[in-house]
């Protein structure tokens, strides 16, 4: 008797949604008020995934696609900011937080995609 093993591979016929979701933020030094931020975001998923971004509290979208920049940036983009990544398997969203306090240099602090912008931190 022989018997047959049939090895599947997930290729292109494995479909998913959205999973492993993480945001890096650039710069991840020190920056200064009225530059610019840049938030990240990927995830694994076939098919690959669309981006959007939101802000805490407000319906209509930041922007779309993976990198979301903001530019001259300012105590009033404080907020929290989410990606969602979005395929026809599903959907998922993670949180960036950016506190912007009024002042001249700020470092950004990143920890498992949460990014705080705060004043002198980290200065000498």
């Amino acid at each position: 008797n022989t018997r047959l093993v049939l090895l599947l591979q997930c290729v292109s016929f494995c479909l998913y949604p959205p999973k492993l979701l993480s945001v890096s933020v650039s710069p991840s030094a020190e920056i200064v008020e009225g530059s610019s931020v840049t938030l990240t975001c990927s995830s694994d998923a076939n098919p690959a995934a669309n981006y959007t971004w939101y802000k805490e509290n407000e319906e209509s979208p930041k922007a779309s696609g993976q990198i979301f920049t903001i530019t001259d940036i300012r105590p009033e983009h404080s907020g929290k900011y989410y990606c969602e990544a979005q395929n026809t398997r599903g959907r998922h969203n993670t949180t960036s937080h950016l506190t912007v306090v009024a002042g001249r240099f700020f470092s950004l602090l990143t920890y498992r995609g949460l990014a705080h912008l705060c004043p002198g931190c980290g200065s000498g």
